[in-house]
């Protein structure tokens, strides 16, 4: 994934998030790579624990998320929504009072956890590749020492294999936190209108060396399993970061179905779920002022769909049965699921009884809300298969599915930050 955190019921999760989203921040402002060389033995890397540990049994009053789903099987260790990786989840542990790192951790589908990469808190920053054909864990490290007021003067980047912790590559440089999409690092302060852009660096998932641009003057916007978008403002180009190859830009790929010509610039959409894995969304802008949107595949750079104008797109894509679904369109009012193949649209549900939004694919099952309510629907017909109160989940691989676990009375945001407990449980699909 290229990915981000995912939205979920649960008023307690919602405020843990929260919490984590400002914790996360104020540390990445210590979290500077700083600038020039230094010889790999220098940097600094994060502490490998490859000693696995038993799953956690589920609490007894654990209820599944919605249809096809068994009770649950185990309690997950993370501080935070997991990402996946393969047919692992890798997620981040805060300290207890007593430590001073956090901790990535790799936890597989029996619930027991595989191995954990203790790094400084400075760089929260992780998330999940491919190398080669190999799901990986890319974790940073640094040499900031929160508790000494010191920040980073240097920064390292290295993936691990997630099924068992062992190095890929690495250690990287890098200037700074990881800021995404995809490996993507640079420095997370706010530049000055007018001044100078701050750097960013994209890495190559095969190698963790740095992609050269393709052309000058060139940034680096969207990067997912080896495939990197650069953009100039006026132009997107994508690479693959194996071979510094151009694949395409977007002079040459098809335009919106009701574009009519003319100058253009064109730029990846500025939203954070617009774009996922192997679908981008751009936006393009006529000399007039005419905006539009839409899906292209990344490795190759096809149309496939047309969004209107589209600002606030939330793109949900289930690999397994080879389809998008669109949820934010006009105004929040609509939503869509195409075909990735054909760009067939497949169904469309406008307003009624209150605004779609899918968060999670699965299996053929899009999970999300619907009018406050959760809601599970068959992602290739549109139609409701479940609608209730239960929570929804918020990552999955082949076998799990995991939830948030419901707030208990009186928890207050800051009851998890400290380690004192998980607040995930994992389901078996059906």
């Amino acid at each position: 994934m290229a990915g981000g955190t995912m939205r979920h019921r649960g008023t307690g999760t919602l405020a843990l998030l929260a919490a984590a989203s400002v914790a996360a921040g104020v540390a990445l402002t210590a979290c500077d790579g700083g600038t020039g060389t230094a010889p790999e033995r220098s940097l600094p890397t994060p502490v490998v624990d490859r000693t696995p540990r038993t799953a956690t049994p589920p609490p007894a009053d654990a209820d599944p998320p919605g249809p096809d789903t068994s009770p649950a099987r185990w309690t997950a260790p993370f501080d935070d929504v997991p990402r996946t990786g393969g047919q692992m989840f890798v997620g981040l542990v805060f300290p207890a009072d007593d430590e001073a790192d956090l901790s990535i951790v790799g936890v597989a589908g029996d619930g027991s956890t595989r191995w954990s990469v203790r790094t400084n808190p400075a760089c929260v920053g992780y998330g999940t590749t491919r190398v080669g054909d190999q799901a990986a864990a890319v974790v940073l490290a640094s040499d900031a020492d929160s508790r000494a007021g010191r920040i980073a003067t240097r920064t390292s980047a290295q993936a691990y294999d997630v099924r068992d912790g062992s190095r890929l590559w690495g250690p990287t440089r890098v200037p700074g936190p990881m800021l995404g999409p995809g490996l993507i690092f640079g420095d997370a302060t706010p530049s000055v209108v007018g001044g100078e852009q701050s750097e960013r660096v994209m890495l190559a998932a095969h190698s963790g060396t740095p992609v050269e641009p393709p052309a000058e003057g060139a940034a680096p916007v969207y990067e997912h399993h080896g495939t990197g978008l650069f953009g100039d403002g006026s132009t997107v180009t994508a690479v693959d970061t194996a071979t510094g190859e151009t694949l395409w830009d977007s002079g040459s790929v098809a335009a919106p179905q009701d574009w009519d010509g003319g100058p253009r610039r064109v730029e990846l959409l500025d939203s954070g779920s617009a774009s996922t894995g192997d679908v981008v969304a751009l936006r393009w802008t006529h000399a007039d002022g005419g905006e539009r949107t839409s899906l292209h595949d990344l490795r190759h750079g096809r149309l496939i769909a047309t969004l209107g104008e589209a600002p606030e797109a939330r793109t949900t894509v289930d690999s397994s049965t080879g389809t998008v679904v669109v949820s934010g369109l006009d105004q929040y009012r609509t939503t869509r699921a195409f075909d990735l193949g054909s760009g067939e649209q497949l169904w469309r549900e406008d307003g009624g009884v209150g605004s779609l939004e899918i968060t999670l694919a699965h299996e053929g099952t899009g999970y999300g809300t619907r009018a406050g309510r959760s809601t599970a629907i068959d992602v290739r017909t549109g139609k409701v298969v479940a609608d209730g109160d239960w929570e929804v989940p918020v990552a999955a691989t082949a076998a799990r599915l995991l939830t948030p676990l419901p707030p208990e009375p009186g928890d207050g945001p800051s009851d998890r930050t400290e380690g004192s407990g998980p607040g995930y449980v994992a389901h078996e699909s059906r």
